[in-house]
């Protein structure tokens, strides 16, 4: 019970976290006028990395301590999630992000908002899934 908790956790702070960068930020990119898009961007990955890294390194942790002490369906369906959400995260965002440090290219962030659906769903798959896993634990 207690390695779904910290999964629960793990997974709803990276579910709110990322409805906010798809919802919010990286669509806020559109309103940063291009003379000053480059620091802003700069600045903004800086800060972002140090909040989302940890979180998905602890994720990932959680999901392999949840599968190594538990090797059930929904372990193996979370460890996927998470494999989906890093191989989204380095094949595709962190790319565009590098291509973004050059200067605002409005295609360059469509395709980042456009991309990181993959992210939200599978986090927001993960949180619905890990959710209903601990609802069902409790009652």
């Amino acid at each position: 019970m207690a390695v779904t908790v910290i999964n629960l956790i793990f997974s709803w702070g990276l579910l709110v976290l990322i409805w906010l960068v798809q919802i919010i930020i990286y669509p806020g990119f559109h309103q940063v006028p291009s003379e000053d898009f480059r620091k802003y961007h700069d600045w903004y990955v800086k800060r972002i990395t140090v909040i989302v890294l940890p979180l998905m390194i602890g994720e990932a942790a959680a999901v392999a301590l949840w599968f190594a002490t538990a090797a059930s369906m929904a372990a193996g369906m979370a460890a996927v999630l998470v494999v989906v959400v890093w191989a989204a995260t380095f094949l595709l965002q962190v790319p565009i992000h590098r291509l973004l440090r050059k200067g605002k290219q409005t295609k360059l962030i469509n395709l980042l908002v456009a991309t990181n659906w993959i992210r939200t769903i599978a986090w927001s798959l993960k949180a619905l899934m890990v959710t209903v896993l601990v609802a069902r634990q409790l009652f």
